[in-house]
């Protein structure tokens, strides 16, 4: 390699590492800023068995040892950033260094609501007893679910809130009654925070089984009524897989909420 070659060589290495330097920086005063807002997110609480690593020097070293493991592996060396590695206008994603029970240290992946608020489901319930389905295709699966309305929350929206809107959206009539039936956390291992789960009664002369334009541009094909009966059958055959729909079933039927269509 002649001389230009090597000063064009390192001066390629420097302005990659002065852009590491900057992404890594960035990423975790990002992370420090909503550390401020939401301490509570950063508790290691007593019995805790994974404690967070909030010291600068504890997090070089891990971001440090974790990203020459994913170079390795044949992943991108930010793979070991700490901080708020992802956003967009609905989730953040952050990548914790953490301590494991047996002294080693590693990194954790967070996926936390854009909004601060709480997600919301609502369980329809029309007033002649019947239990509505909504037939949605997600994007995630790549498949057709039959579940309830949901959604994200919106910023500044409580539950219930987000829960009357959701089932206006979706289903295209209002709740005369909601009812809060507890939270759920969807996925433990990897969704902080929580959403909240409702039942909602609907006027059934109000009720229109056709998804709305708005509806269908979100993937319902179908909106559909069912007997209890008939739910608890999909629900063994294993036609109903949704956890939001399973839970706020269970916690309707556990709080005596469900009866039998006439």
């Amino acid at each position: 390699m002649n001389r230009s070659h090597s000063h064009e060589a390192h001066d390629g290495a420097d302005g990659e590492e002065t852009a590491s330097k900057a992404r890594r920086s960035a990423r975790l005063a990002a992370y420090d800023a909503l550390r401020e807002q939401h301490p509570d997110m950063f508790v290691n609480p007593p019995g805790g068995t994974i404690d967070i690593l909030l010291d600068p020097s504890d997090q070089e070293r891990v971001a440090r040892e974790t990203s020459e493991l994913a170079v390795a592996l044949g992943f991108p060396e930010e793979s070991g950033d700490i901080g708020i590695v992802y956003r967009d206008p609905y989730v953040r994603v952050l990548r914790d260094a953490v301590r494991f029970p047996s002294g080693r240290t590693g990194t954790y992946i967070r996926i936390v609501p854009e909004s601060g608020a709480p997600g919301a489901a609502v369980l329809p319930v029309l007033s002649d007893g019947r239990l509505v389905l909504l037939h949605h295709f997600r994007h995630a699966t790549r498949g057709w679910h039959w579940e309830i309305p949901r959604g994200f929350g919106a910023p500044g929206e409580d539950g219930s809130e987000a829960a009357r809107r959701e089932l206006h959206e979706e289903l295209g009539c209002d709740a005369v009654d909601l009812t809060y039936l507890g939270p759920m956390s969807s996925d433990t291992g990897l969704q902080a925070g929580h959403d909240e789960l409702y039942l909602g009664r609907v006027d059934a002369a109000a009720f229109q089984d056709t998804p709305s334009p708005d509806a269908r541009e979100e993937g319902i094909g179908n909106i559909r009524p069912v007997s209890l009966e008939e739910f608890e059958n999909m629900l063994l055959s294993g036609r109903i897989s949704d956890a939001y729909t399973l839970a706020a079933y269970g916690l309707a039927r556990a709080r005596g909420l469900l009866r039998p269509t006439d």
